[in-house]
């Protein structure tokens, strides 16, 4: 039975029409994802292969299969949706970032895992929310709006040869911001979002937040919020490379 499942996937990763046929079928997919062969050997297709673009594709392929077997832990209806979706979207970015360093397929399948995994971030979400709002209490009127990226602007003889540079490290790097998603608005990620601000940036000098928020259909404190707390920290990480 096993040696079906690894056909199954296979077919799946070389053949379009044989992936959408298998992403369509939950208890197919259920199958899969409890199977240690199976799932063995689609660990070894992203971690112990000499193409990355086999261990992409894979890994792409094992995050849609997740998705579509409906066995994604959902919150049992107690989590707010905002809270909910914050963690679904960290929790993405550990899965694609560590599932080399951190899963081992004999010892549980990928969802449990990954739900492992977002009930511990739900809790963080909590956490930094509570935070945040203890530091609103205390914070200047004006120092929210001050803060714009980072680590700080660059040097002014530099500006233009800096942000360029910037730029170019963000448009190269999609695979740090793939899953880097605001909640509730998913059409707004991080690399868009930073590109957009570094533009700005190049061209006028400033950013004007109501603007970006109007371009995107949010309120501007929330953007402000999503930037400081999950695309700035992914761009000084790139930085610090």
């Amino acid at each position: 039975m096993s040696y079906m499942k690894i056909v199954w996937l296979q077919a799946a990763l070389n053949n379009p029409i044989e992936k959408s046929k298998l992403l369509q079928q939950p208890q197919k997919l259920r199958e899969i994802i409890n199977d240690i062969p199976a799932r063995q050997w689609l660990f070894e297709q992203v971690c112990q292969t000499d193409d990355p673009n086999r261990a992409s594709q894979t890994k792409e392929f094992i995050m849609i299969m997740m998705k579509s077997s409906r066995l994604i832990w959902c919150g049992g209806g107690k989590i707010s949706p905002d809270i909910y979706e914050e963690a679904l979207s960290r929790t993405w970015e550990w899965f694609n970032k560590d599932i080399c360093q951190a899963y081992n397929p004999e010892k549980g399948s990928f969802i449990t895992w990954f739900n492992q995994k977002l009930k511990f971030r739900i809790l963080d979400v909590i956490r930094d929310q509570e935070k945040d709002n203890k530091r609103r209490l205390h914070l200047p009127a004006d120092e929210e709006n001050s803060e714009w990226i980072y680590p700080p602007a660059p040097e002014p003889d530099r500006w233009h040869e800096t942000i360029q540079e910037w730029l170019d490290l963000v448009q190269n790097h999609p695979q740090q911001f793939r899953n880097c998603r605001m909640q509730n608005h998913p059409d707004v990620n991080c690399q868009f979002l930073l590109i957009h601000i570094l533009q700005l940036l190049r061209d006028s000098g400033d950013i004007s937040w109501d603007v970006l928020a109007q371009k995107y259909g949010v309120e501007a404190s929330a953007l402000r919020r999503f930037c400081k707390l999950r695309c700035f920290p992914i761009f000084k990480q790139l930085l610090s490379k």
